[in-house]
């Protein structure tokens, strides 16, 4: 056995050092902060963005449906000054042909031919019916341009003058005054409908 000199000095020795543990990772605060920071503004600027859009479509509507009142009155008075402007366009129209029949008395041998001409090859008996003050006119026509036509004449007050209604065993023409100042007055009625359904789109 083998003893230690206590009179000399002992040396101290540190013991081994070991591997030690990796320290734990400093949170980057700045970068976290930051990165709040731009999600909560994306998230703000679109909800603030949302709400905007919401309200200026609800302004738009009522900016819309403001001017729709303010304007209806203006249509309507439109459509009402319209009509009667197509009234009195229609009066005078009537006036004007009925005037025009009136003063060119002739005009009943025109439209008889044109009635005629629509029966095509009459052979049988025809009966035409006509104004009392257009009937010796249209018997000096026919006896110069259809002598051989046997034609009867029925006089009828209730007709305008410049008309007829020829007739036949088969077929029948309306050709009187009344009937075409139907037409032209539908086609004004038309034409005033076309109109006015523009004017209100």
């Amino acid at each position: 056995m083998i003893l230690s000199d206590p009179g000399r000095p002992r040396s101290w020795q540190p013991p081994p050092l070991q591997d030690a543990a990796p320290a734990a990772a400093v949170p980057d605060t700045a970068a976290i902060a930051e990165r709040a920071r731009a999600e909560g503004y994306a998230a703000g600027h679109a909800e603030g963005l949302a709400a905007g859009r919401a309200r200026a479509a609800a302004t738009a509507a009522e900016l819309a449906a403001l001017l729709g009142n303010m304007a209806a009155p203006f249509r309507q008075q439109e459509a009402d000054l319209l009509r009667e402007l197509s009234e009195l366009v229609v009066r005078v129209a009537t006036a004007v042909v009925r005037r025009e029949l009136e003063t060119s008395p002739g005009a009943i041998q025109d439209v008889l031919a044109e009635a005629l001409e629509i029966l095509e090859a009459v052979e049988g008996p025809v009966d035409v019916h006509l104004h009392p003050a257009d009937a010796a006119l249209v018997r000096e026509w026919l006896a110069n341009e259809l002598p051989k036509l046997a034609v009867t004449l029925h006089t009828d007050a209730t007709l305008l003058r410049g008309g007829c209604r020829v007739a036949t065993a088969e077929s029948y023409v309306d050709a009187s005054t009344e009937r075409r100042l139907e037409e032209v007055l539908r086609a004004l009625r038309e034409s005033r409908g076309a109109v006015g359904g523009a004017t209100e789109t």
